[in-house]
């Protein structure tokens, strides 16, 4: 007999969450929330997932999308369809696209476009007019609106008394601000990782001491205004090492690495491929080695994709006329369990939990498995192998740090809000 309220179940799967983990079927109601967890449950779509892993929803707390200016690239909806590819159920999109998310009227037009969106879009606004790092940006009239993020992200130049101030003033909204760590002149000229290898190429460095000066900048603001802080694209294990310290010390930072710099080095950059080029830059065998272990000992608060997409064409160009950037929705999965030794539960941590609750969205996204929260879910095989193809992702541009290698984890269906989006990898809207 057909339970009338349930319109899924997902049968034979093993849930893995903040619980813990167990076999049972799980029901999705005609509201799209989780109506059953138990066995022999009926509904509509019985959807036999059998040897897979059932997870909540992952986040990504580092989402570039080139929409408003530069659809060419990127849109929200091409994004989000490469998101929940990869499992996505939630983004949150930083304000850094051609048209800078800068004011409220921007901000509403940015409301209007997410309505073609696959998955939820957290928006965020940057903290200062045009991210240039020296004058606040209309932060009150965004967050009327609900914006609750907050974003400065690579900049040249960045003001510490600007830092500070809105730092103190994002507390009146119970705002979190979200930083890139590299800036200054280094970043402006710099194409990858100063060392032998950018030595041995002729292409100028930059030095990874340029990510721990603004991580320890940003840490003492924080620890001196008493903000809720989140560092984006951490790649040095020095970086971290002054992080926990704040951390000990009361200060309301979180960090995230990006998969790229826990998989891949500055080798690859030899082969003078464009792909390589990103931000911040692939660094050495023993930076990676020492990630890996930062990882492994619960020390990071998020895996973040860092998803850029670039125009073909532009990434065709040689390497020092390359824009930075990769696509990353669709290998984060795959990264994480070809190359860190960890539990199943660490890595859902790491992709989903944690990055939910820095987000604000534990309500919805995230946390555990139970009656009545959204139907936002993950379902994925994590043994099963394949290759990574940028021409076979979802995202506008094609370029992806990860092209060709082989990788274990294939998402095979995505719910959001109790929809299938997803099914047998295949996007259905």
């Amino acid at each position: 007999m057909v339970t009338a309220m349930n319109k899924i179940v997902l049968k034979g799967g093993v849930i893995i969450d903040k619980s813990g983990e167990r076999q049972a079927d799980v029901a999705i109601g005609q509201d799209g929330l989780i109506s059953e967890i138990g066995e022999g449950l009926s509904a509509e779509n019985i959807i036999d997932v059998k040897g897979q892993i059932i997870s909540s929803g992952f986040v990504d707390l580092n989402a570039h999308f080139s929409q408003p200016g530069n659809e060419k690239a990127e849109t929200i909806e091409t994004g989000t369809r490469s998101a929940v590819r990869g499992g996505y159920t939630a983004v949150i999109a930083m304000p850094d696209s051609e048209k800078i998310n800068d004011s409220a009227d921007i901000t509403r037009s940015i409301m209007k476009l997410c309505e073609t969106a696959l998955c939820h879009v957290e928006i965020a606004g940057a903290i200062t007019l045009g991210n240039q790092g020296k004058q606040i940006a209309p932060l009150s009239e965004m967050a009327a609106l609900g914006i609750r993020h907050f974003v400065d992200p690579m900049v040249v130049e960045r003001n510490d008394l600007t830092t500070r101030r809105a730092m103190e003033y994002s507390q009146r909204f119970e705002a979190t601000l979200y930083y890139g760590c590299s800036g200054g002149e280094f970043y402006s000229k710099g194409q990858m990782n100063e060392g032998m290898v950018s030595s041995r190429l002729g292409i100028l460095g930059i030095p990874k001491e340029n990510e721990t000066i603004e991580v320890f900048r940003l840490c003492s603001l924080a620890k001196m205004t008493g903000a809720r802080v989140h560092l984006q694209q951490v790649s040095n294990p020095q970086s971290v090492k002054l992080i926990t310290e704040a951390q000990a010390e009361g200060a309301k930072v979180t960090f995230e690495v990006a998969p790229h710099h826990f998989a891949l080095t500055e080798a690859l950059v030899e082969s003078f491929e464009a792909r390589y080029k990103i931000f911040p830059p692939l660094t050495t065998q023993e930076n990676v080695n020492a990630m890996q272990r930062l990882l492994h000992e619960g020390k990071v608060d998020a895996i973040a994709t860092g998803h850029r997409s670039c125009e073909n064409h532009l990434k065709d160009q040689p390497f020092e006329d390359a824009p930075f950037g990769t696509i990353g929705f669709e290998t984060a999965l795959g990264a994480a369990l070809t190359f860190l030794d960890m539990p199943l539960s660490g890595i859902l941590n790491l992709l989903s939990w944690r990055p939910a609750e820095i987000a604000g969205l534990s309500e919805t996204h995230g946390g555990t498995i139970v009656k009545g929260r959204p139907g936002n879910l993950t379902i994925f095989d994590p043994q099963k192998k394949w290759v990574a193809k940028g021409t076979e992702m979802q995202s506008k541009g094609s370029s992806s740090v990860f092209e060709g290698l082989q990788m274990k984890g294939v998402i095979s269906h995505t719910l959001v809000d109790g929809e299938l989006v997803v099914i047998e990898g295949e996007i259905q809207k």
